[in-house]
């Protein structure tokens, strides 16, 4: 080994080797990072078939007792989030879908109306046209969209109704 090649062994030597791996402060943190790509392939994922179907089932229900004037409160408020996160998810897909499903938002303040005045919810026929149309939208959009941006629009929607009632804690929905 010649002069030149010696010093050159030496200075890498007094270098400090390049990190090939990120440290982690704790074990939690080094399993985190190792999940990642697991947790966003999750994230991607469609819904499993049959995976959502009772929470279809509970919404059209829900639906049909509104439009036959038998539902409570809580019927109310699971369809009309059902609607509000359709409307967040149609939002991101098209404008037109997004406008028809805010004709069943107006539908459903006009069905809050007339229990308030009658003490019966019901649909007037536009309404019913409107909620028909944003129910079956509402359907496809479950069954189409990942549990994440599923997760993403109940988000919004909780923001938006927290924001709305100024901060008030809002009202459990029977699961």
């Amino acid at each position: 080994m010649n002069r030149a090649q010696r010093r050159a062994a030496e200075k890498a030597a007094k270098r400090k080797p390049p990190a090939a791996t990120k440290r982690f402060a704790s074990q939690k943190e080094a399993y985190a990072h190792l999940l990642k790509p697991i947790v966003l392939l999750n994230d991607c994922r469609p819904f499993r078939e049959g995976e959502v179907d009772l929470d279809i089932v509970k919404v059209r229900f829900a639906y049909d007792r509104l439009k036959d004037g038998t539902a409570d409160e809580d019927d109310f408020l699971l369809v009309g989030l059902a609607i509000n996160m359709a409307k967040v998810r149609a939002m991101e897909i098209s404008e037109f879908l997004a406008n028809e499903i805010e004709k069943a938002q107006d539908a459903m303040n006009r069905c809050r109306e007339r229990y308030l005045k009658r003490g019966r919810f019901g649909f007037d026929g536009i309404g019913i046209q409107a909620m028909d149309y944003a129910i079956e939208a509402h359907d496809e959009i479950v069954q189409k969209s990942s549990p994440k941006q599923m997760q993403m629009a109940a988000e919004v929607v909780r923001k938006v109704l927290l924001k709305q009632m100024g901060n008030k804690q809002l009202p459990a929905i029977k699961a």
